[in-house]
């Protein structure tokens, strides 16, 4: 199916939106908090989708991932209905359903935007891991000032991390003429050993291990004809893995970070089991979450009232449940959580699909992307941030589009 291609003057506006997203900080307005430029500039390009969505009529039919990506962010608008705090999830589903509406709609109408954009990103990030790495040098890249090195564009060195292994990633992105993408080899391909070398930098262990495990599933997935070495090699480390559980299990001393996640996933299922079927309502788990809390299983870092302001005073504390997963079905109930599963399930199993038909690593690649992203909502929750956003939903909407390879 032949697509119209997006109006100029559109394509010129998400241009500059994936531009300055890398550089946006948050800015206080008394009892309101704005991410600048980035909201602003989201709430233009969704007039201005709406706007060309209208005007145009040869646009892609929209399928099952469509519909059920619709259907996760329509659920969090109904539930909002119900919400413990209902003006703080109306506020977080206008972000969601903003951020679904430019990045995922948007790039499905409109999908030969996306490699050019993807582009923009990838160099405009290149510029904020110069910055993050000449911060941190300073400080002579003490382990401790990893943590503090992106801010005040990253609040977070894991957010930060996220976004590099979901941009190293997509810096391979290299479709064929035949796809609906069209890419430049060397431009994608020349940020990615920076981008490596800041990863390591960044010290999150949750990016690596992502990194990890999506690579290895990626060669999986390439050399797939050679099953059984692959076989023949998990069955080895299975069996290590047996053979010095004890050994591992006796060194191992979980962490004040990783008991702290186990804290916030413990009041998640208490929340579940008061809230099943609407949970607490999009955007409540950081304050709903504190009385859940049980004194036993409390860190030095566990809250008594939420974080008002983010710093280097404060920094490891506050947020979500640390789980894209569970707060899901904190905040949407067990119907929001089948939604979301659901929607992970299809996309990556899409992908998977696109690349074993056409051989292209165009479609691996981007799956891979998304995997990683999954395998980090498993231990942090970033969906809700602009960057991930763009990058998550733009690649999802990429494995939609049908088209003749």
């Amino acid at each position: 199916m032949q697509v119209d291609p997006a109006p100029t003057w559109l394509f010129r506006l998400y241009q500059l939106l994936f531009l300055l997203l890398p550089w946006s900080v948050e800015a206080d307005f008394g009892a309101w908090k704005l991410t600048l430029p980035a909201e602003p500039l989201i709430a233009l390009a969704g007039i201005g989708l709406a706007v060309a969505v209208v005007r145009h009529r040869n646009l892609p039919t929209p399928g099952t991932l469509v519909w059920l990506a619709g259907s996760w962010v329509g659920w969090q608008v109904f539930v909002a209905l119900f919400s413990s705090m209902p003006l703080v999830s109306w506020k977080y589903v206008v972000v969601e359903a903003g951020q679904w509406w430019v990045f995922f709609a948007g790039i499905f109408c409109f999908p030969t935007m996306w490699p050019r954009l993807l582009r923009v990103l990838s160099w405009s990030m290149l510029g904020v891991v110069a910055y993050t790495i000449g911060h941190h040098a300073l400080h002579h890249f003490r382990a401790d000032q990893a943590l503090l090195a992106p801010m005040p564009f990253f609040s977070d060195h894991t957010l930060y991390s996220a976004i590099l292994v979901l941009v190293l990633f997509s810096a391979g992105f290299c479709p064929s003429q035949k796809s609906p993408f069209y890419s430049a080899r060397a431009l994608l391909l020349l940020p990615a050993g920076v981008f490596l070398i800041a990863l390591l930098l960044a010290g999150s262990r949750a990016a690596w291990l992502s990194l990890l495990l999506a690579g290895l599933f990626g060669l999986v997935l390439y050399f797939r004809r050679y099953w059984r070495w692959w076989l023949l090699a998990g069955g080895m480390a299975l069996c290590a893995g047996l053979f010095f559980q004890k050994k591992i299990q006796s060194g191992w001393t979980p962490d004040v970070s990783t008991q702290e996640r186990l804290n916030r996933y413990a009041c998640a299922l208490r929340m579940a089991a008061d809230r099943p079927w609407t949970g607490f309502g999009p955007g409540t788990f950081q304050f709903q979450f504190l009385p859940y809390q049980q004194p036993e299983e409390m860190t030095r870092i566990s809250l008594q009232a939420p974080v008002e302001k983010r710093g280097p005073d404060n920094y490891g504390r506050g947020g979500g449940a640390h789980s894209e997963y569970l707060q899901a079905l904190a905040e949407t109930g067990w119907p929001g959580l089948a939604l979301w599963l659901a929607l992970v399930i299809l996309s990556l199993w899409r992908g998977i699909r696109r690349f074993l038909q056409t051989g292209q690593t165009t479609w691996l690649l981007v799956t891979l992307a998304l995997f990683s992203f999954f395998l980090h909502g498993l231990v942090n929750n970033f969906l809700h941030d602009a960057r991930v956003a763009a990058l998550v939903w733009g690649g999802i909407a990429g494995l939609n589009v049908k088209v003749k390879m």
